[in-house]
Parts: structure tokens; sequence; C-alpha cells
């Protein structure tokens, strides 16, 4: 039994290595399968990401911009996918007026130009008071202008009344000041509501209400 005993342990002494062997090569198999299939799914991931970080170079307001103004833009570069189509490069020229407002730091979508003028649009010249009008005004800004009527004394006791809403701004002349420090607002208007401005900035004082971006009405 001795003897037998100790064949058994020498034959069984022989058989552990190699069965340890087989299984070391089974783990390391199964290791360096495991290290390939993340690599790839790394590289996998990194190419989708790169196709859904593409960038392209567009234009972007670089201030408030109304209706029928000219645009005032830089190029900025950003990812937008599948909406790139959408707005306009930075490759295309800014040509043309606005259809409707874009606020300051908002991308010009492609069909945001193309405003129609005024069919028989006149200019027409108001003496302000800078008081009376907004601050920093500038061509392509929207006002309503109103006027309050001045009384036999020279001084303004009615209600002011809304002459023309949603009127733009064609140019100011912040240098050429009138007699009572007023400057000169030139707007455009309808040829058909001339008489109508004209005849409110002779009988009272004229106000620039100026109209926001955001109630500005698309054309």
């Amino acid at each position: 039994m001795a003897l037998l005993t100790k064949q058994h342990l020498g034959q069984l002494s022989a058989q552990v290595p190699a069965k340890r062997m087989r299984v070391v090569r089974w783990r390391d198999l199964r290791l360096w399968a495991g290290l390939v299939i993340i690599v790839l799914a790394m590289f996998a991931g990194a190419f989708m990401l790169s196709r859904g970080e593409q960038t392209t170079t567009v234009w972007r307001a670089s201030n408030d911009l109304s209706i029928g103004s000219a645009p005032i833009a830089t190029p900025v570069t950003v990812a937008l996918g599948e909406v790139q189509d959408q707005y306009l490069p930075a490759s295309e020229p800014l040509t043309g007026h606005l259809r409707w407002p874009v606020a300051a730091g908002d991308l010009i979508p492609r069909g945001a130009l193309g405003y129609s003028p005024l069919l028989n649009a006149r200019l027409v010249t108001l003496p302000v008071d800078p008081l009376h009008a907004p601050v920093n005004l500038a061509a392509g800004d929207v006002v309503d202008i109103w006027s309050t009527p001045a009384d036999s004394s020279g001084g303004v006791s009615a209600q002011p009344v809304l002459v023309l809403p949603s009127i733009t701004v064609a140019e100011v002349a912040a240098d050429a000041v009138g007699v009572g420090g007023e400057i000169a607002v030139v707007v455009e208007i309808p040829q058909a509501a001339a008489d109508q401005l004209v005849a409110a900035a002779r009988s009272g004082l004229i106000d620039l209400v100026a109209v926001p971006i955001a109630s500005q009405q698309v054309s």
C-alpha cells in the first residue's frame, strides 16, 4: 500500500504542473481576447464621437439685428450635426437684408436673408431729443413713433399719440444737432404715411420707442 501510494503520488505530482500550465494558457488567452475587445470598443466609440462632433464655421450675429437691417456678424466654429445646412456658412458672403430679427449671439439661419423693401418708401428726417430716443439708436433698429401735441404756450399737455408702429431707422446723424439739441433721425416709411408723420413732427414732441427683437414680427 505504501509503494502504491508513492507511485500514485508521483503520478499525481507529474500531472499537476501540466494541468496548471493548461489552465494558465487558457486564462491568458481569455485575457488577451478581453483586451482586444476593449481596444476595439474604444476605437469604435472614438470614431462615432468624431462623426458626431464634426464642426463647421457659420455666421453669428454680433448684435441684435432687426427686420430689414443689413447683417453684422462674425464667424464662429460650432458642431451642428444634421442641422448645419440650415445656417449660413462663413464661406458665403452676407448679402441682402434680414427677413426676421436675429438676437445678438444667435446663429444666422440661411432663410433669414431676403428682406423685401417697402414699395414706394420715403425717407423722413425727424428732429429727436436724445433723451426721447433709445440709447445707442442705430440704423436698422425698429421703433414706434409717438407724438405728444404741444399746447398754445409751447408746452405739452395732451396725451401722446402713436403715429406709426414698427418703423425702421435708416440713419442716425448724432453730429447734426439742432437748435434745441435734437439729433437727426432718418426713418423709412410708406409714402402714404409721410404727411401724417410730417404733421406730427411739426405739431408736437417726437418720441422713439424701441421695439425689442422678441416683439418684432416676421415678414
